[in-house]
């Protein structure tokens, strides 16, 4: 039988929702014991009414900030710190490393806590009960929180600082500041911070122009020095945190190649133009339109500035940097095309929004001028499908993989079912640091925003190996074809909480290395277009992070085109879906041979690998993927509380007689599910990805030997029943392993294993976990919903071309046959 492609197979009905209750119980914290309740209570009673006396400036001020600080290695339990009238609030808390005298590493927590003066007397009456009541197991009352309470002070500007990584600035240094404020219902949407704004300006505070808005805070940029603020934004009810803006990162490599005007010539002339309604954005530089490839595939209508004084052309002059951008993300690498004579068909548009113009961007709010950026494009062309391409990031926020508000506004843009998707580089390293490859790159942090959980970030590998060994001679390649390229950073040092990036990897060059100093071969690199100013030539080489970020938009935007009315959660998972790993990444090992901390390293460098073109776009007689579109209610309000409300069970069209016929025939399921979390940063809570994440979701695929309704019970208590069957665990044959899988906002695995034992295991669950839309009540989150988009596919050996699994299971599409529930 020969080969054949046929599109991805969409699945209607084949659903149904089901009651769940988690049956995962909430943490629980330790409790110092041990402790003389009447001496201890006294002692924080006294602290806190000296911590008050110390804040306050005048006897009429109505609220104080405190600083709660826990014993070595003990949390303290803040949800007891969240009153309904609000009259006590935890507004930030942080981690500190601390030292004991043996040397020993210890964790303390410190939690700044607002109390009016009702909160102040609450607080103390809860001290005194813990002296003075018993809970009915015989436990000093509040002893949770009391306990674990080391020492109160009066807190300072300093208190409100979440930059671990960074000294607290000088008293007198005129700063930009990230100023985070609490959001609240009663607020003027013209000017929400309108009482704070005659404070802090009354003391020489310049306020920035935008803003972000999150579900719980404010996000403004202020300029000041410390002393400035510390005697005006501290002393209004509504400060949470501050942070540091940050300067974008120098990552612009220009290398000038020969003058190639009859290449050009001769590609424009093969160029077949025709548009559709999908666009890839570049949120960047500018492009200017001199060079002939771009003068005939960019309309200059389609190009803006985010600041109306600007030109709208590229503010690198000489090579550019949007505009090579513009080259990959409509053509790819030139060089494969110069290879070739014959026709080359482009279907999508390229549009430009200039959102830097050759200097940081410290004095904006970046999050704020991305989602501005955002709007003047859907204004451009309302009706489009979009990919964004974002290469600017930030390289001095050592964020370990802790949103930001950059990286959290690109999550809150793509949250909400909005026709676009965002690609945004991993940064680069910078050339000193390549010659310790690979092990820099395990050093190098991916930059901000490119922990945003919704987005796509791409890290860069590379195939390129071809040196020129008679300009270069002996010189050998600095990556291995199919490896991870020299300049890409990674999540190696992020904390195991936030999600693994990058989620894939596209080409971004190689480097020579020759007596311990780098090579920089023009051969190496990917090929594009320059501004052809002042008698530049008018292609260059380009890549790393950059180039690969402009391929991936470019791949996005492609599969747009073939699946227009598909969601973007769908196209970003059938891309993540579709990507697999090279047998450099792999160490030459299979998947199912790498260790789990293995595993995880591969993740952390470069995510699911490189996606694969063909496979996103078609199922083939040996392939077979089926896409399942859905929204879920995750969350109700029960009993004075919120609890889980449903999963969905999947009963998929399946190849039952073929697989049977296969036998021990060794077979592949690959399941994705992909969905985007509505944002809700800032540090009111622990530092985890279940008070920033709306919510969660997991699969998982019933037992080979596991009877419906064990299966049913496995996922949810509330549908347990008597059932003899034996339940049996998903099994050593995931590759992957959900400790590893589920992180973030999407979630793949492999089942590698017999046709056989894949023949019955057609139902699949999914279902919701924790989030601040649960764990939040007071914000009411729980009444909505949430769409997800779930991928399935089915893979026999590539030798068995006679093998046709995708036709049974079209015919019972066309059928419709009924599923019994």
């Amino acid at each position: 039988m020969a080969i054949f492609h046929a599109n991805h197979l969409i699945i209607d009905g084949k659903t149904t929702p089901y009651p769940y209750t988690s049956k995962i119980r909430g943490e629980t914290i330790d409790v110092r014991r041990g402790l003389n309740k009447v001496s201890h209570g006294r002692l924080i009673k006294q602290q806190l009414r000296r911590a008050a006396a110390d804040f306050e400036q005048s006897p009429d001020d109505k609220f104080v900030y405190v600083v709660l600080k826990s014993p070595p290695d003990f949390l303290i339990d803040i949800s007891k710190l969240d009153e309904k009238k609000g009259s006590y609030q935890v507004r930030t808390t942080r981690e500190i490393e601390a030292e004991d005298q043996d040397g020993n590493k210890h964790v303390v927590i410190e939690a700044v806590v607002y109390l009016n003066r009702e909160g102040v007397s609450k607080f103390l009456k809860k001290a005194d009960d813990y002296i003075n009541r018993m809970t009915r197991t015989g436990q000093p009352q509040n002893q949770p929180l009391i306990a674990n309470i080391d020492e109160i002070r009066a807190a300072t500007l300093q208190s409100f600082w979440q930059e671990p990584e960074l000294p607290f600035p000088a008293l007198d240094e005129l700063h930009w500041w990230e100023v985070w404020i609490i959001r609240n219902a009663r607020d003027s949407n013209e000017d929400p911070i309108s009482e704070i704004r005659v404070v802090v300006q009354e003391h020489g505070v310049e306020i920035g122009e935008r803003l972000l808005v999150f579900p719980e805070h404010y996000v403004y940029l202020m300029h000041a020095t410390a002393r400035q603020l510390s005697s005006s934004i501290l002393y209004t009810d509504r400060l949470a945190e501050i942070r540091m803006p940050r300067d974008t990162a120098d990552f612009f490599t220009y290398l000038p190649v020969d003058d190639q005007q009859g290449w050009v010539g001769n590609l424009a002339a093969r160029v077949n133009y025709v548009p559709d309604d999908v666009s890839v954005c570049l949120l960047d530089t500018g492009v200017t339109l001199r060079n002939p490839l771009l003068a005939q595939t960019v309309s200059a209508d389609h190009l803006v500035a985010i600041n109306p004084l600007w030109t709208v052309d590229d503010a690198r002059h000489n090579t550019g940097h949007g505009t090579p951008m513009a080259g990959l993300a409509i053509y790819g690498d030139l060089t494969d095309l110069f290879a070739g004579n014959g026709p080359v068909n482009i279907h999508h548009k390229l549009e430009s929004v200039k959102m830097f113009n050759g200097v940081g961007l410290r004095s904006e709010l970046r999050g704020a001028v991305t989602g501005e950026a955002v709007a003047r494009a859907e204004i451009m062309n309302p009706a489009h499908k979009r990919i964004f391409s974002l290469s600017i990031t930030s390289w001095d926020l050592d964020h370990k993989g802790q949103p930001s508000s950059w990286s959290s506004a690109i999550d809150q843009l793509l949250f909400g079912g909005r026709d676009f998707l965002f690609m945004v580089s991993g940064g680069n390293l910078d050339y000193a640091s390549r010659l310790a490859y690979p092990l820099a790159n395990d050093q190098a942090s991916i930059e901000d925003p490119g922990q945003a959980f919704n987005a796509i970030t791409v890290g860069a590998y590379t195939l390129k190996d071809h040196l020129d060994l008679q300009r270069y001679p002996g010189t050998t390649l600095l990556a291995n074809r199919g490896a991870l390229s020299p300049g890409s950073r990674t999540s190696a040092n992020w904390d195991k909480q936030w999600c693994r990036k990058p989620d894939i990897v596209m080409e971004g060059g190689n480097h020579g290395i020759n007596a311990d100093q780098l090579v920089l071969d023009h051969g190496l690199q990917l090929l594009s277009v320059s501004t052809s100013q002042f008698r530049h030539p008018p292609l260059i080489d380009f890549g790393d992070t950059s180039g690969a970020t402009a391929l991936a938009a470019r791949f996005g935007a492609q599969l747009y085109r073939e699946y227009p009315d598909l969601w973007s959660e769908t196209i970003r998972g059938l891309i993540i879906h579709a990507a697999d790993w090279t047998p450099a990444m792999l160490g030459n090992r299979t998947l199912k041979n790498l260790t789990g901390e293995d595993k995880k390293r591969l993740f952390r460098q470069v995510g699911y690998g490189v996606p694969n073109m063909e496979r996103a776009r078609y199922s083939t007689n040996n392939s077979l993927s089926l896409i399942a579109q859905r929204s879920l209610k995750p969350y109700k309000w029960e009993d004075y509380r919120v609890k889980t409300e449903e999963f969905h069970l999947f009963e998929l069209p399946w190849p039952l007689d073929v697989l049977q016929a296969l036998f021990n025939t060794e077979v592949t399921l690959k399941i994705t599910l992909s969905y985007f979390i509505e944002p809700n940063p800032g540090s009111q809570q622990y530092k985890k990805a279940a008070s920033y994440m709306s919510h969660g979701l997991r699969f998982k695929l019933i037992g080979s030997n596991e009877s419906r309704g064990a299966f049913l019970a496995r996922i949810s208590k509330a549908m347990t029943i008597e059932d003899d069957d034996e339940t049996e665990a998903e099994g050593a044959n995931w590759v992957i392993g959900e400790q590893v899988r589920n992180k973030g906002s999407i979630h793949k695995d492999l089942w590698i294993g017999p046709a056989v034992d894949l023949a019955n295991r057609n139902r699949i669950a999914v279902y919701p976990v924790g989030g601040w839309w649960k764990n939040r009540k007071k914000l009411e989150r729980y009444n909505d919903r949430v769409r997800y988009s779930l991928i399935v596919t089915i893979e026999t050996p590539e030798n068995l071309n006679e093998v046709d699994i995708y036709t049974p299971v079209l015919n019972q599409i066309r059928v419709d046959i009924p599923v019994g529930v």
